[in-house]
């Protein structure tokens, strides 16, 4: 009997055979680099133990047992002796009496500020019986939806605008988004603070894919303006702060929607995006709303407010956010040198320092920093998103000439490197404001840049085409700081759990510190 795929196959002009399988090895070349990034996750998760995997906090867990249970506080009975402080905010007050870090305290019960979107599937899983689950399965699925998401974008936008440049560069840039900091680290936490970052741009960077991928179409798809618009409402239901990033993008929408309206002079068909998008997502924020309302009697109050943590947040809540903090966090967050020593893993994080270099700036005593690496030294690829900004803001002409399609998708890449950009820059200021400096908190604007790198880099490449001895420069530059990204990320990493791993994988990390010393001994005899 005849194979009719194969009869399909001997029909199909030996040009469409080609691509057909071409795009096949693509599509096989990039799952696997994935698959590979994801295989990592699974390894820093764990802690090398691949099944059993370390629990840190249960914050979600124990919100997903309230929610089954119809209730919106915490189960967690309240000490009562907690209860008879005069002021049981304050951390002089509670000194000596043990309670739950980071719990929000309001009316003798407890709830969480942290966004509830990501304690909704642990909901479905207490139906079914399942037992206490960690954050740390929160942790690594948001990281990894992150990455997959993050990775859809980069395909798509290759694909669209930039197939000159080699497909070979296309799975270094997603190993590259992957594995540089601070998703590593993220996934060796794995915490509650961890789960609504990475949650908040999980659904973020969705969001963006799903606009992006139909934005411009001729045929546009409804359900992927529906899935923007609910990826950022859980979005913002994960990470309130996210609010503010898609705002800008849904500004960015606005004026594309005006564009429409001036081409077509259709209002139905200009509008169709944004009321695609805005109807989701207004609905999300009602709910958070109510959500609020519910615990706090008041639409915007998350529970931050009641938090009780080391500062006492009720004294200083004036100075949380504050413009003295921009100078020192932005040097901090850009800026702020490792420690090198002469012994794997050579890089060290040490405590931020931007303080000290600004002392005319009076900082309030709640301004707190932990010991962090600057993005130029951990990750210094991102030095190519430079040329994305020029391109947006000042690069007419050159720009579309860059690009191989319509008038139509050099708009798209301009209006998408504009949202980028000032997503970025929007999570950027609002870190650098904040009173309280973290690694995880690079996880707020980090994405973005990275997409703005690479798209820069892409850029930089299809401009240089014609000189091929700078393009040649240009490319081994670019691929170098790939590779000195995420050595010098998950090196900062293996510092940061030295003491972890020296006790778990001794033999590994005496190997790891042996080949690193005769590679040294090898480059400085």
């Amino acid at each position: 009997m005849e194979n009719p795929t194969s009869n399909k196959l001997m029909d199909m002009p030996i040009n469409k055979y080609l691509s057909h399988f071409k795009s096949h090895q693509r599509l096989i070349v990039t799952l696997s680099a994935c698959l590979v990034v994801i295989f990592i996750y699974v390894w820093y998760c764990s802690y090398g133990f691949w099944t059993k995997w370390p629990t840190h906090t249960e914050f979600y867990d124990s919100l997903a047992t309230g929610f089954a249970n119809g209730s919106l506080a915490l189960e967690e009975e309240v000490d009562p002796s907690l209860l008879s402080l005069t002021n049981p905010y304050n951390p002089k007050e509670r000194r000596g009496m043990e309670f739950p870090m980071d719990y929000s305290l309001y009316k003798g019960k407890y709830y969480l500020y942290f966004g509830p979107v990501p304690a909704l599937p642990l909901v479905i899983l207490k139906f079914f019986g399942l037992g206490k689950i960690g954050d740390q399965y929160l942790v690594f699925a948001l990281v990894s939806g992150l990455f997959i998401f993050q990775s859809l974008l980069i395909m798509s936008i290759w694909k669209r605008f930039f197939q000159a440049v080699p497909f070979w560069i296309l799975p270094l840039c997603i190993i590259f988004a992957g594995l540089i900091a601070p998703l590593p680290r993220l996934l060796t936490d794995g915490r509650v603070y961890e789960t609504a970052i990475a949650g908040g741009q999980c659904f973020f960077l969705a969001g963006v894919y799903f606009l992006i991928t139909t934005l411009g179409e001729r045929n546009r798809s409804a359900w992927r303006f529906i899935a923007a618009g609910s990826f950022w409402a859980l979005a913002i239901g994960s990470r309130i702060t996210q609010v503010l990033p898609i705002g800008f993008m849904t500004l960015m929408l606005t004026f594309f929607t005006l564009r429409t309206y001036i081409q077509t002079k259709s209002l139905s068909k200009a509008m169709y995006p944004f009321a695609m998008v805005g109807l989701p997502l207004a609905l999300g924020l009602v709910v958070l709303g109510w959500y609020n309302w519910a615990r706090f009697g008041n639409f915007f109050e998350t529970g931050f407010s009641y938090a009780l943590t080391t500062p006492n947040l009720q004294k200083y809540q004036d100075v949380l956010i504050s413009p003295l903090y921009v100078l020192p966090n932005t040097y901090n967050y850009l800026a702020a040198p490792p420690k090198v020593n002469d012994v794997f893993p050579f890089l060290q994080s040490i405590r931020g320092r931007g303080n000290l270099l600004f002392p005319f700036i009076e900082l309030p005593k709640v301004y707190y920093t932990r010991s962090m690496t600057g993005i130029l030294y951990s990750t210094p690829f991102v030095v190519f998103a430079g040329i994305s900004m020029l391109s947006a803001l000042f690069l007419k002409k050159r720009a579309e000439e860059s690009l191989e399609r319509s008038d139509d998708d050099s708009y798209i890449l301009k209006w998408l490197l504009f949202s980028l950009l000032g997503s970025f820059l929007i999570a950027f200021t609002l870190a650098v404001s904040f009173f309280w400096v973290e690694i995880r908190y690079f996880t707020d604007f980090t994405p973005s840049l990275v997409l703005l790198s690479i798209v820069g880099f892409w850029l930089g490449y299809r401009f240089l085409t014609r000189w091929p001895l700078i393009l040649k420069i240009f490319t081994t530059a670019g691929i170098s700081l790939m590779f000195i990204s995420v050595i010098s990320s998950n090196l900062l990493l293996f510092s940061n759990q030295a003491s972890v791993y020296q006790v778990l994988f001794p033999e590994l990390w005496n190997l790891l510190s042996n080949i690193s010393s005769r590679l040294i001994s090898f480059i400085q005899p």
